[in-house]
């Protein structure tokens, strides 16, 4: 297994955080960041969140609703939350060091705890994402349980170097023992593993199905020459953003206004397909109307406001 820290070693990425230092709470945010977003989506809201906040305390001493003006687009906005929450339990102290500690702050998974304490910290203790996942399954051409996975990250944990040999597994199965096309000749385990040796090493670890709710809704768009009719958006996935009038299953909303159809929007979350018809009307007296740029707005409202200007 010595092999694998050799090929990253020379085939590692430049990720900005290998190739200069950067402190722990830099690599926290990076991991929050890129749990659910693209590397090349991700590193820009890095760059940008890092330099507006670039220790707890900057972040603490701050708003929730500014950290997310910085974070939309990013989607997945519990992450933005959960992290202005760990800011301001660290209460001005240090970032901890251990896995069990980072695991007791908000929005802290083992991944992540294991990935900081690793990686920033140097303790010997193994990670696993989807990547790490992936390469172990197909190690061992099987279909490992949590429990499975997390006990072979264990046992082969170089303890010398447990940030790198992490890193090392992360990007082997992001670059190498990809999903659908690995290149097994390119392998630093293709001697060792198990998948090689059939005929589809693709078949581990087996996919998981996600099943999406179709969900029907009506936006309505009310502006005026002060700006757009907007609301605090409720909810587990939206709240803390701010949002167009919307309503699910009916048209309430446009009941009692001079309204236009103007076009339809869909917008996917990972369990639920929006499905929606676009409405505007001009504002009257009473409509509280709020400059758009100076809120955080979901993804599906930019969608929204994109086709009421035409773009």
């Amino acid at each position: 297994m010595g092999g694998l820290l050799a090929w990253y070693d020379l085939h590692a990425r430049p990720l900005p955080w290998r190739v200069e230092k950067v402190s722990p709470w830099e690599y926290l945010l990076a991991e929050i960041i890129l749990q659910q977003t693209r590397m090349e989506t991700g590193l820009p809201y890095w760059e940008r969140i890092r330099a507006a906040y670039p220790t707890p305390e900057a972040l603490a001493a701050d708003s929730e609703e500014n950290l997310l003006r910085l974070w939309q687009g990013c989607g997945y906005y519990a992450r933005a939350r959960n992290l202005h929450r760990l800011a301001t339990t660290l209460d001005g102290g240090p970032l901890p060091n251990t896995r069990d500690a980072l695991l007791e702050l908000p929005g802290i998974g083992p991944y992540t705890a294991a990935a900081v304490a690793s990686i920033s910290f140097g303790q010997a203790v193994a990670c696993v994402d989807g990547n790490v996942r992936r390469v172990l399954s197909r190690l061992q051409a099987a279909d490992l349980s949590d429990a499975e996975a997390s006990n072979l990250a264990d046992q082969l944990l170089d303890s010398d170097r447990p940030g790198d040999w992490n890193q090392a597994l992360m990007e082997l199965g992001a670059n190498i023992c990809s999903p659908r096309n690995p290149t097994c000749g390119d392998c630093p385990f293709n001697t060792t593993c198990q998948a090689t040796k059939t005929e589809d090493p693709t078949r581990w670890p087996k996919r998981k199905s996600t099943k999406q709710k179709r969900i029907l809704a009506t936006v309505l768009i009310v502006e005026g020459p002060k700006g757009i009719l907007l609301e605090a958006r409720q909810g587990k996935t939206l709240s803390g953003m701010w949002g167009l009038p919307m309503s699910e299953g009916g048209e309430d909303l446009l009941i009692g206004r001079q309204t236009e159809h103007i076009g339809h929007v869909r917008h996917d979350f990972t369990h639920k397909r929006f499905e929606i018809s676009v409405h505007r009307a001009p504002a009257r007296e009473g409509d509280a109307l709020v400059d758009p740029s100076t809120v955080p707005l979901a993804k599906l409202d930019q969608k929204v406001l994109a086709l009421h200007r035409g773009e």
